[in-house]
């Protein structure tokens, strides 16, 4: 990698850094205008298990993002789905050709996104009533969907697994009550989904 590559990729790394940094900065306001007094104890609360232990679901995240990559990787091949043409697609395939692009994309984006989409947009507003709760997670994993849209424009396969895999991860924090089983299956779901187009943009 020549200097000049060097500081283009890592001003694309600062880019994506900068770009999943609203999502931090939105859900500490949150957090601080809705729970002003227990901010600090209510961020650390979302990454401890409610009745699982730490390794349960660590286990969890990992087999569910495992399953996750799999079958969506599968629907891509069977569906013949193809990214759009695109500067964001362009810039995805020049991030995920390097393991620090794969690390920044892959640990950055599932740590900032569950945070915001999860943590705060669902741990927030849950806890009143089955049906709000449920509720609560179909507008945040609506949401997150609708954050992607501009990057899948007019693949409707990609739509959908958009919308689901974020159901998913919405459902690994209800139940278990820590981002860790979400970050983690949207880790292994952006490092699988990113190489496996990467790897067939560069054949």
């Amino acid at each position: 990698m020549s200097a000049l590559s060097a500081r283009a990729h890592y001003k694309l790394l600062l880019q994506i850094v900068l770009g999943l940094t609203p999502f931090l900065i939105v859900g500490l306001i949150l957090i601080g205008i809705l729970r002003w007094g227990e901010a600090i104890p209510f961020t650390a609360s979302l990454f401890v298990p409610d009745e699982f232990s730490y390794l349960t679901v660590a286990l969890l995240g990992l087999s569910a993002g495992t399953i996750i990559v799999l079958i969506s990787v599968g629907i891509i091949i069977q569906t013949k789905t193809e990214l759009p043409s695109s500067e964001g697609a362009d810039t995805i395939h020049q991030i995920m050709s390097t393991p620090s692009g794969i690390a920044v994309s892959s640990l950055g984006g599932s740590l900032f996104e569950e945070f915001f989409f999860r943590g705060v947009l669902i741990g927030l507003f849950i806890g009143h009533s089955p049906a709000m709760d449920w509720g609560v997670i179909l507008i945040s994993s609506f949401l997150f969907w609708i954050i992607h849209v501009p990057q899948y424009k007019g693949v409707y396969v990609a739509y959908a697994l958009v919308f689901i895999n974020g159901l998913i991860f919405a459902l690994l924090f209800y139940y278990t009550g820590s981002l860790i089983p979400a970050i983690l299956a949207h880790a292994i779901y952006n490092v699988g989904i990113g190489i496996y187009f990467t790897h067939k943009h560069i054949k």
